[in-house]
């Protein structure tokens, strides 16, 4: 493959990675709005998410939480 054959490969490359990152974030946002839709309708029925952000906040010992922090950061 000579470097213009390259360049071209890679081009159609990029674009075709831009087309399928164009479709996630399409699918992304359907999620997002049906999920949405989905907590207000909980919401509205007088029940909760049970993933709700602070559920599992006791699961790790605050000691736990810094030796994973410092595991991390080395």
């Amino acid at each position: 493959m000579n470097k213009l054959q390259k360049i071209a490969f890679i081009k159609r490359e990029a674009r075709e990675l831009e087309t399928q990152e164009a479709l996630f974030r399409q699918g992304l946002s359907s999620i997002t709005s049906r999920k949405r839709y989905l907590e207000l309708e909980l919401a509205s029925l007088g029940a909760s998410n049970s993933t709700r952000k602070g559920k599992y906040d006791d699961v790790l010992t605050d000691q736990q939480k810094l030796e994973i922090r410092a595991s991390l950061t080395k």
